[in-house]
């Protein structure tokens, strides 16, 4: 579903040519309500999703959301502590940053030519920002899901 948003919406909801990273939102909201090991399984299904639709080299995105993975589940762990959730939530703006920038620095590797001071400025900055504003109305979302889906789970 998230990639779906993230396929069709931008034409609508582009800010400054940047829109939300659903994908990636998902990823970072299903490890912090249900941990890194169904955390990496929706990273790498998510990952795997925007390789196949988007333009970048094969791999690129299944990378990117593992690293975002296992990174969110350290510093959730590590930070906030198992039973924070919503203060977690402050993890996203990092972690986008991570995230694209992550992706960028691959591209770069790869020899692909990037003006890194204004993708920074125009592109990763502004996504961050927009991904924080956004997890706002998707992280309760998530929330209501994985007490619907899990409710057996606390028992």
């Amino acid at each position: 579903m998230a990639l779906i948003l993230q396929t069709t919406l931008p034409p609508y909801i582009r800010l400054n040519l940047v829109h939300p990273d659903f994908v990636l939102l998902v990823v970072v909201g299903w490890v912090i309500l249900r941990g890194l090991e169904e955390g990496l399984t929706y990273g790498l299904v998510g990952g795997l999703s925007l390789d196949f639709t988007s333009g970048a080299p094969f791999g690129l995105f299944s990378l990117t959301m593992v690293l975002v993975a296992i990174t969110t589940s350290i510093a959730h762990q590590r930070i906030f502590g198992y039973n924070n959730k919503m203060v977690s939530l402050s993890l996203i703006f990092p972690i986008s940053l991570l995230f694209n920038g992550f992706a960028l620095l691959i591209l770069t590797l790869l020899g692909r030519p990037l003006a890194w001071d204004l993708t920074v400025a125009k592109v990763i900055m502004p996504v961050a920002f927009y991904n924080t504003g956004v997890m706002l109305f998707i992280f309760p979302m998530l929330y209501f899901l994985n007490r619907l889906l899990y409710r057996y789970d606390e028992s």
